[in-house]
């Protein structure tokens, strides 16, 4: 009988955790971790200086700061990162500089937009409407266009970069805040105007960071659109019903219940919402690198990915969402005081839809990476169909802790979805791999074919 050999330490195993896509990573979760910190911090500021509705004036404008960005993820952000990220310099220049101004085109859509209707809300006499409209349209111009930019050094590889950027927003947006709320001048409306003047100073960074980019000749822009188009139109539907079967519970609450229950539900959140540090990480980081893994090794890539986000990402939400759930009432009064505590049961259905959000998430990035985008949308639309029939009794039923419950219902719904579709793609490779493998292996198969 051989004896056994003694486990001995093998420096291989932790080798991935200190490569360079590693270590870029660890950038990108830097990055995402600045990003989640200061919307945590601004909520918090936000809801220390203002009232309960003024917190659900905030928490709605935030609503909609996600929908414009999950359009613009849809056209503009996932085809830049698919197809950009294979490219070559010059050719990435004139693809950049051609999407850039769909960009433009829609910041100057949603401000005047904004600022249109916040002057007839102002003139028909809803100033507090109106003015929150105001800020409204004038921050998710300025943000958008800085946040194309923040994505465009992902793809590119820029992870530092982006980072910095971010730093700059999100420093200028929370010393707004503080000066407002020592002052006693901040609402919820200024919240909102507070990352426009953030995404001013590191847009003006980004642009000039990235000045070699830019081309003002020779652009295919129809060549571009038809592109963006095509690969971003069940991505947009996706994200746009990812949006209406998640983020849009705190608009139906807003109107079904109050602002006030809306901003209660926005403090709730806020708890668990350093969970998309990691969430935003994966997505922002991993999508261009995950097309181009998929390009060079096929599904391989893919499942390989998945096995690891899975694995280095689950244990610190798993840690996040526990401690939350332990602690939640007396977390809500070091961070608010008296104000939210009665809604501490909240957190813990909270942790419950983000823990169902995590188990999709990772699923998605490798869903686009492979262009295979439909199942996203058919995702979503099955949650939008669940929010409106469901979803709105809870609401009418239990309040806040209803919309929450309807989240989690969604979430269910998603992941059913997803993961069926990744099992019937995953068995496609495999029979298209086997029956490669088949007629390489039979010479008279493969004569028969020519």
């Amino acid at each position: 009988m051989t004896p056994s050999r003694p486990l001995r330490w093998n420096p291989r195993w932790f080798a991935p955790l200190f490569s360079g896509t590693a270590r870029q990573g660890y950038v990108a979760a830097a990055d995402q971790a600045l990003i989640s910190l200061s919307n945590f911090l601004a909520t918090i500021l936000v809801a220390r200086y203002t009232s309960p509705t003024d917190l659900g004036v905030y928490a709605v404008g935030f609503s909609a700061l996600t929908f414009v960005r999950n359009t613009m993820e849809g056209l503009v952000i996932q085809p830049l990162n698919v197809y950009g990220a294979g490219m070559s310099e010059e050719e990435f220049a004139g693809y950049a500089s051609g999407t850039a101004l769909f960009q433009l085109a829609s910041a100057v859509v949603i401000a005047g937009t904004g600022l249109l209707s916040g002057w007839f809300l102002t003139q028909a006499g809803n100033g507090i409407l109106g003015s929150a409209l105001f800020s409204l349209g004038f921050g998710l111009s300025l943000w958008q266009m800085q946040e194309f930019i923040r994505r465009l050094s992902y793809t590119r590889g820029r992870v530092l970069t982006a980072l910095v950027n971010t730093l700059l927003a999100g420093l200028t947006r929370l010393g707004l805040l503080l000066w407002w709320g020592n002052k006693g001048a901040l609402s919820g409306a200024r919240g909102l105007e507070a990352i426009g003047w953030g995404a001013v100073v590191a847009l003006a960074a980004g642009l000039w960071t990235n000045r070699r980019i830019w081309r003002w000749q020779g652009l295919a822009l129809r060549q571009t659109w038809q592109r963006n188009w095509d690969f971003g139109k069940w991505m947009m539907g996706g994200t746009l019903a990812n949006w209406i079967s998640v983020e849009f519970y705190p608009v139906l609450t807003a109107g079904m219940v109050s602002l006030a229950a809306a901003g209660a539900y926005r403090a709730i959140q806020n708890l668990v919402a350093p969970v998309h540090t990691l969430l935003r990480a994966t997505d922002t980081f991993l999508t261009p690198r995950a097309a181009e893994g998929f390009q060079r090794e096929g599904p391989a890539a893919l499942q390989r990915l998945l096995r690891r986000v899975y694995l280095f990402n689950g244990l610190p939400v798993a840690a996040w969402l526990g401690f939350a759930s332990l602690f939640p009432v007396e977390i809500l009064r070091r961070l608010y005081g008296e104000t939210y505590t009665p809604y501490g049961r909240g957190v813990l259905l909270m942790a419950t839809f983000y823990a169902l959000w995590f188990g999709y998430w990772p699923l998605q990035t490798a869903l686009k990476a492979s262009r295979h985008s439909k199942p996203i949308f058919l995702a979503n639309l099955t949650a939008i169909t669940l929010m409106f029939t469901l979803g709105l009794l809870c609401i009418s039923l239990w309040g806040v802790y209803g919309t929450i419950g309807g989240q989690i219902l969604n979430a269910l719904a998603v992941n059913a979805v997803l993961w069926t579709a990744w099992r019937t793609l995953r068995r496609a490779w495999q029979n298209a791999a086997s029956g490669v493998a088949g007629d390489r292996s039979n010479p008279a198969s493969s004569d028969s074919k020519t």
